[in-house]
């Protein structure tokens, strides 16, 4: 019997490219962003998915992501966007891998690369005034030039002017050109040659417009034993928690190591038997403990949700995200290890 478990719908993640797809240029390519174990949904059941859908450009964070992706993506290309460390050259050989350049350090003979050029995300990538100059320099040239918006959901002036400074960066280059992540689809003009997908691909929406998504991953928890307490009864770490009535708690199989954020303590909900029980106490290491009073039957075995597939739920992953005044990157990416990843 599984304790914590993320169940993802295959069908949802081919449907969400599929969408996306049909609203680029038929020019545009899709890099798929499988980094952070493809944002916690698992690389070993997205990376499939994709492939068997055409994809053959993906990109990870680093070279160890790298290796793993390559157990599933045999041919396609795979873009290191943290780049190639000094000593990293031969198995970025070995494992036919992409490097990106944002210091000016190319990786080497035999070593594929693609430059980053900064445009005001003042983070990683070559000074948008430098670029040209260090483009017409570059020997071999780089396989493509790519760019990153700052703040693409909420500031279309500031995505308009980094556009620009790109477009006019790269403008002698003929290497290929993408800037686009999820949210900067949005950016008038911004698809180029091609578009890198993160979050939209796994169906949450990083801007409400997108409504043709759909989310992918849904995260249950086991019910381990249910107990009965009188009223004035303290509950968790700290006695945070008191409860008011007699009362049914229900402890799940999950807690802050496996992703659930101790942030939910005393205000999180989970879905048992169809109905919303709230966080009881403290979220601790490995469990958590929510109130059943309210769930008929509640009883151990039960299936608890963490997190719903559906856009709207009140756990959704932006609903878990506003609770815990984060995004839902950050709440997908914590997903831990621990929890056991599969579906169909």
């Amino acid at each position: 019997m599984r304790r914590s478990w993320a169940e993802i719908s295959r069908p949802r993640l081919a449907e969400n490219l599929g969408a996306i797809r049909a609203r680029l240029p038929a020019s545009t390519g899709v890099i798929a962003v499988v980094k952070a174990n493809a944002y916690g949904h698992g690389v070993g059941l997205v990376a499939p998915v994709l492939v068997e859908e055409g994809v053959e450009d993906f990109a990870v964070a680093s070279l160890p992501e790298a290796r793993e992706l390559r157990r599933w993506v045999h041919r396609g290309r795979i873009l290191v966007l943290g780049g190639c460390l000094e000593g990293e050259e031969d198995e970025f050989r070995k494992y036919r891998l992409t490097a990106a350049v944002y210091d000016r350090r190319l990786p080497g003979p035999d070593v594929p690369y693609e430059v980053k050029i900064d445009t005001g995300m003042t983070r990683l990538g070559i000074p948008w005034g430098e670029a040209a100059d260090f483009l017409a320099s570059c020997s071999p040239p780089p396989e493509a030039v790519f760019g990153h918006f700052a703040s693409p959901e909420d500031d279309p002036g500031f995505s308009h002017l980094q556009l620009d400074r790109f477009l006019e960066a790269v403008r002698q280059a003929e290497s290929p050109r993408h800037i686009a992540s999820s949210a900067g689809l949005r950016v008038a003009g911004a698809f180029l040659d091609r578009v890198r997908v993160g979050l939209a691909l796994y169906g949450v929406r990083p801007v409400p417009e997108m409504d043709y998504l759909q989310p992918v991953l849904t995260w249950k928890a086991r019910v381990l034993a249910v107990q009965e307490v009188p009223s004035g009864r303290t509950v968790g770490y700290g006695g945070t928690f008191v409860t008011q009535r007699r009362s049914r708690l229900a402890v799940l199989s999950a807690g802050y190591a496996d992703g659930y954020s101790r942030a939910h303590s005393n205000r999180g909900r989970v879905r048992i038997r169809g109905q919303l029980a709230p966080v009881a106490g403290r979220v601790s290491m490995d469990l958590t403990t929510v109130d059943v009073t309210d769930v008929p039957g509640a009883a151990p075995g039960d299936e608890a949700t963490l997190l719903e597939g559906e856009e709207g739920s009140p756990i959704s992953a932006w609903a878990l995200a506003l609770q815990t005044d984060t995004i839902p990157y950050e709440v997908l990416t914590r997903i831990g290890p621990r929890v056991e990843r599969g579906g169909g």
